[in-house]
């Protein structure tokens, strides 16, 4: 068996000489289909829209080619804001557009960060992907872009912002690592990344394997079951013809002279010197911090799921069956009618809030944002956000 594996050749970020980050090439929006709460929807009102009814709406591939240029030399803001030479928020603004395109169905541009605070989240993926602010026309129509039904459509398109968030609604809007892919190349088997030491730790406290008060040996033991485990799945997915190959490479191996068969069997005895080395280092101290980090990560999740229990019992009674916060706002909305499976979960909490006080907003938002409202956004009633 072959898989083809994607040589990226090259980065499409740099760093200049002054700090500065630029990305060549990144999704800004892009000709499709997505969903918007009636209430984010501009002309709701004379359209006869639900405040809390989910809408899918398309942007017009005519209409974002029409507007790619207005996009040019636009600010890189920290939220969603609209903004105005005479309003200009210049401590969240962080960098500019440039060079935009449309290539169907994605607007493409070059992005220049200027803030060091903003590039670090960039680079540590917690904050990597873009969300454009514009104002547009909404027009009824129905149709189907790639066997998504929509009812409505964005025209007349005039962006004014492109802000960065975690989670976009064009899900290909993020700032990548690697340029387009040109080169393949074949391989006799898929690389296996195995699971790192933490990511084994938090999957087996998750799962109940791991007491939270675990001893060393505990760990151990867990790490050593999860290995032999991933071994023997990896064992297991050769196909016959990698067997086959393998046989006929050990019968090529056998006609080598000697000195290179004690040569592999020295590698061979080396190789397993270190990983019993790798599990030698895993000391009581080590050991101790590595659970402990991961302790802390589980009760955290456990304790934003009871938060969200706490919040949701005036709508919903007690939660029961549910580990995840957003699994759990998300049906207590529900519950309410109010559909958030596409609300990003730290919006979650403030619908939650929304829908325990019966607030309504007077008036529909009159700039759409690709991605769901941040709950610290004035978009979403809140004063921007200033650095210290």
């Amino acid at each position: 068996m072959t898989d083809t594996i994607m040589a990226l050749d090259r980065s499409v970020r740099r760093i200049d000489a002054d700090g500065h980050l630029h990305v060549e090439r990144c999704v800004l929006s892009a000709a499709v289909v997505s969903p918007y709460y009636g209430r984010e929807i501009n002309g709701a009102e004379r359209l006869g829209l639900k405040p809390d009814e989910i809408y899918w709406m398309y942007r017009d591939a005519d209409a974002l080619r029409e507007a790619a240029s207005s996009i040019n030399g636009k600010p890189i803001i920290e939220i969603h804001q609209p903004i105005s030479a005479e309003d200009h928020p210049r401590e969240i603004t962080v960098g500019s557009v440039s060079n935009a395109t449309f290539q169907d169905p994605d607007l493409i541009g070059e992005l220049a960060i200027w803030d060091g605070d903003a590039i670090k989240r960039i680079q540590d993926g917690s904050k990597r992907c873009v969300s454009a602010g514009y104002a547009y026309e909404t027009v009824p129509e129905t149709g189907e872009i790639s066997g998504q039904p929509y009812t409505l459509k964005m025209v007349n398109i005039r962006f004014n912002h492109l802000a960065l968030v975690e989670e976009p609604r064009v899900k290909t809007a993020i700032i990548g690592d690697s340029a387009p892919p040109n080169i393949t190349k074949e391989t006799s088997m898929a690389a296996h990344k195995p699971m790192s030491a933490a990511a084994k730790v938090a999957a087996a406290l998750k799962s109940g394997r791991l007491a939270m008060d675990a001893s060393e040996e505990d760990v151990k033991k867990c790490m050593d079951e999860d290995e032999t485990e991933e071994e023997k799945k990896k064992a297991e997915g050769a196909s016959e013809d990698d067997k086959d190959s393998k046989k006929a490479e050990d019968a090529k191996a056998c006609d080598e002279d000697n000195d290179n068969d004690q040569a592999a069997d020295e590698d061979e005895e080396d190789n397993d010197k270190k990983k019993e080395d790798e599990k030698k280092g895993m000391d009581a101290a080590s050991v101790s911090r590595l659970v402990a980090a991961e302790v802390a990560k589980e009760r955290l999740r456990n304790k934003l799921a009871q938060d969200a229990r706490e919040a949701v019992r005036p709508l919903v009674g007690d939660v029961i069956g549910m580990d995840s916060a957003g699994d759990i706002y998300r049906y207590a909305l529900k519950q309410t009618g109010h559909d958030a499976a596409g609300v990003h979960e730290s919006a979650l909490p403030a619908l939650v809030s929304m829908a325990i006080n019966a607030k309504r907003p007077a008036r529909p938002a009159r700039m759409a944002a690709d991605s769901a409202i941040d709950s610290d956004s004035p978009l979403a009633g809140a004063s921007a956000r200033r650095k210290a």
